[in-house]
């Protein structure tokens, strides 16, 4: 289960309104105080094309006083499950096959995954079977602690899942219909089409691709209000946070890619708060 934690922590990385011109994952940032922080925009999968970092990347790390990610690091198992609900109550023998070969597929126990929220599920079945748990979060939180610096998270569990726990029960379960209908060939498609757009550095790209595919699985209008909830609430508190503790500490800070770009992106909010940015190199 701790692999499953890792990867849904910060799969809520949805849209953006971006900004064209950005290209960049890895940013050096020049705060008005004088110090340097830097900002990564991560994806939360163990593909090998991603996880290799160039030595900046440690480097950075380690001239850093912390490491800042989107949620605060710890159990978030209570999250993760429904309180006095089971999906055996609410799908049908088909579909709950279909939940159980993807259990399967995913390598987690089906008594367990009968209960935790459709919203979750949905996210993890759209995604591809993690082969490890080093994903980029977990690389960097374990090269943060190996070199003895502290870890602090942006949002606590029942601040980060917020949004997505805010729809109803139905909706969760649309989202969830939307996923078991989809074929292991188009979740593959999908999967590389982001890849794609992640390696490309192009964060109006990531943004857009994020859009596409999240936007599929829940109605037009109830997706616009999510958005607004998962992308630019929370980019401004995370930006708030992030000048806050810039003022005396210097920052490492990990979030997802989606969180950079657009007017009320990270970049955008940085910069207009007096920030120089710089883009780094962050894979070869």
């Amino acid at each position: 289960m701790k692999r499953f934690l890792i990867l849904v922590i910060l799969l809520l990385n949805t849209v953006s309104f971006a900004n064209a011109s950005e290209r960049g994952l890895f940013w050096k940032l020049k705060a008005p105080n004088g110090l340097t922080h830097y900002l990564f925009g991560t994806i939360h999968t163990d593909d090998n094309r991603i996880i290799k970092f160039l030595p900046a990347v440690k480097k950075s790390v380690n001239a850093s006083d912390l490491l800042l990610v989107e949620i605060t690091p710890g159990d978030h198992s209570q999250n993760l499950f429904m309180k006095n609900y089971s999906l055996v109550s609410h799908l049908n023998a088909e579909e709950l096959n279909q939940i159980k070969k993807l259990s399967e597929f995913h390598v987690m126990y089906f008594e367990n995954v009968i209960r935790m929220k459709p919203w979750l599920l949905a996210i993890i079945f759209d995604s591809p079977k993690p082969h490890t748990e080093f994903n980029q979060d977990y690389l960097l939180m374990a090269m943060a602690e190996d070199l003895d610096k502290e870890v602090l998270g942006i949002e606590s569990s029942k601040e980060h899942f917020a949004s997505m726990d805010s729809l109803s029960l139905d909706e969760q379960l649309m989202m969830l219909r939307a996923v078991l209908k989809k074929t292991e060939k188009e979740r593959l498609y999908d999967y590389n089409l982001l890849m794609k757009e992640y390696l490309s550095a192009d964060v109006e790209q990531i943004r857009k691709t994020d859009e596409q595919l999240t936007g599929k699985l829940l109605p037009k209008a109830l997706w616009a209000k999510i958005k607004i909830q998962l992308m630019d609430e929370r980019n401004k508190k995370m930006a708030i946070k992030i000048k806050e503790l810039a003022q005396d500490k210097q920052l490492f800070i990990a979030v997802g890619a989606s969180h950079l770009s657009g007017k009320d992106g990270l970049l955008s909010q940085l910069r207009d708060s007096g920030f120089k940015l710089t883009p780094l190199k962050a894979f070869e």
